[in-house]
């Protein structure tokens, strides 16, 4: 294992039938469950959780692409894709993983970008709109970077301007 890797469970979701609701990964169940609950109607059917920890993410994603294409949970998307072979399948997941870890390699990149367009007087919605990403990325980058952020007008431009004559008399 590199010296990054990072303690993944995979985790299997049950409902009162024993039947298998969904397979995912998490380096914090718990946390991610909470998510389930916030977001899936199935959540409440959910009486059994089982827990198995592996010593790295890339371990753990491999089990669980297995899991989901030979136990079939009912509610999983990711994996799930029975028109193709275990070959195919495989090469599937490999792709994604590539796409994967170029989207983690240019994240750096983006950052910046996304800092210099900030300072420069760029919005995070106009960031967002550009990009295709909510401007909830833009916001985290903007406060991790210490970058003020122009704000887009809360106030329309004539109470502005009604304000703005106020405070002058």
């Amino acid at each position: 294992m590199t010296a990054g890797a990072v303690r993944t469970s995979l985790y299997r979701l049950y409902d009162a039938g024993n039947v298998l609701l969904y397979v995912g990964i998490a380096e914090d169940p718990a946390k991610r469950w909470a998510e389930h609950a916030a977001n899936k109607t199935w959540w409440p059917n959910v009486t059994r959780r089982d827990v198995e920890w592996f010593p790295a993410r890339e371990l753990a994603e491999d089990a669980e692409r297995i899991a989901i294409t030979t136990e079939r949970p009912a509610h999983n998307i990711r994996h799930a894709v029975p028109h193709l072979s275990d070959n195919e399948r495989a090469d599937l997941f490999a792709r994604y993983k590539e796409a994967v870890r170029t989207e983690r390699d240019l994240r750096p990149q983006v950052k910046e970008a996304a800092v210099q367009e900030m300072l420069a007087g760029a919005s995070v919605t106009q960031l967002a709109k550009l990009t295709g990403m909510t401007p909830e990325v833009f916001r985290r980058i903007a406060r991790a970077e210490g970058v003020e952020r122009k704000r887009e007008p809360t106030v329309g431009r004539e109470v502005e301007a009604k304000r703005a004559g106020r405070d002058a008399s």
